[in-house]
């Protein structure tokens, strides 16, 4: 067996456990934050500066019924009021609140600003446009969603995709020209006499069945010499 063919089983099985991690986090994380969402936005641009720079990814929670004056805050720019709705559709950002008003029937709405703004932004923030509240803000892990996000990315990824197909394909063709070749091999062993016609019929039905030529290569070496050696005993025995 190859190097590589080695390398497979334990390259599917971090895979395996890289799949289950993702499953147990996309499921678990917004119950464990008591979020409506997936509670983790990106910081797209510097208008929070130097608090929260372009690319940082944030992981927020539910925001409290109170809002303190001064709290960061992720939220909706504008939408239909449907959290879960608004999240996928509509752009989020994230800025502090500097003020709060109160309608008359009670609905409270927040006024905001990017730290590095010059003036708050425009309108106020009602309470279901909120998503939640920062509570872990990874530096610059963002970045690479976000060029995923942009035409570049989805070109490069397009890119990836058609190399690794053609990369397989490839793969695929040489494997069939090594199985080729390896059955010349032995059909010019049995022209020569030197491999009976039984045998050789077996060991092209293995070939052609064996999906990774590398990988069990072993296993061939170790069927053509417990046939052979069959074999040299049957010439043996007859031959005394």
């Amino acid at each position: 067996m190859t190097p590589l063919g080695k390398f497979r089983p334990f390259a599917k099985r971090v895979g395996i456990s890289l799949l289950i991690a993702t499953f147990v986090a996309v499921i678990l994380l917004p119950l464990f934050m008591g979020t409506q969402t997936y509670p983790v936005a990106i910081v797209n641009g510097n208008s929070m500066y130097p608090t929260l720079q372009n690319g940082d990814l944030v992981i927020f929670r539910s925001a409290p019924p109170q809002i303190a004056n001064g709290t960061i805050i992720v939220f909706v720019e504008s939408g239909t009021g449907i959290s879960p709705l608004d999240s996928l559709l509509k752009p989020i950002l994230i800025h502090r609140i500097i003020g709060e008003s109160v309608a008359g029937n009670g609905a409270v709405s927040y006024e905001t600003k990017g730290d590095n703004n010059q003036q708050p932004d425009p309108g106020s923030v009602t309470t279901n446009r909120i998503l939640g509240t920062p509570v872990l803000v990874i530096p610059k892990a963002g970045l690479a969603i976000m060029f995923v996000q942009s035409p570049q990315g989805l070109v490069a990824i397009v890119g990836l995709i058609t190399f690794v197909y053609i990369g397989k394909g490839e793969s695929k063709v040489k494997k069939e020209e090594e199985k080729e070749m390896f059955l010349g091999a032995i059909a010019q062993m049995s022209l020569n006499g030197e491999l009976p016609d039984a045998l050789f019929k077996k060991f092209e039905l293995a070939v052609k069945y064996i999906q990774d030529l590398d990988q069990d290569r072993s296993q061939t070496g170790r069927f053509w010499h417990l046939s052979i050696g069959s074999r040299r005993a049957d010439w043996t025995g007859g031959g005394g």
